[in-house]
This record gives structure tokens, sequence and C-alpha cells, in this order.
């Protein structure tokens, strides 16, 4: 039983070992704000592969692909 208990967690703890450090998730747009999401194809950011806006009015645009690797902006609404 003690076998597997450290089997089971020699596991888990490789699998988190390999989750990339760069990837990350957006913050949420809070109201009131207008924000921008950047989403590039690796951790160097160099690559842009999709974007979303958060517009003030609540509507939302988007195009590309979701990934982990961002950058995010915002700014007050006027």
């Amino acid at each position: 039983m003690i076998r597997r208990v450290l089997a089971v967690a020699a596991l888990a703890t490789a699998a988190l070992a390999t989750v990339p450090a760069g990837a990350q998730a957006a913050p949420a747009c809070r109201a009131g704000y207008m924000c921008n999401t950047q989403y590039f194809s690796d951790s160097a950011r160099t690559n842009l592969v999709g974007v979303k806006t958060e517009f003030c009015n609540g509507e939302v645009s988007t195009w590309g692909r979701v990934t982990g690797y961002i950058t995010w902006s915002t700014s007050p609404c006027t």
C-alpha cells in the first residue's frame, strides 16, 4: 500500500513538473474597464496568434486562437 502511494506521488510530481512555467490565464476584466488580451505561440511572445478585446459597453471582439502565453492590459472607461 505504501509503495502505491509513493508511486502515485512520484507520478503526480513528474506530471506537474512538465507544465510550462510561462503559461498563464488572463485576469477577469473588471466593470468600468476596457481590457485587451494578446495570445502568443510561445513564452518568448514573438508570434501573435490571437487577440481578445473587452470593450466598455460589454461587447467582446476576438480573433485567432487562445494560448497560455499572454500579455494583458486594461484601461478605465471614460
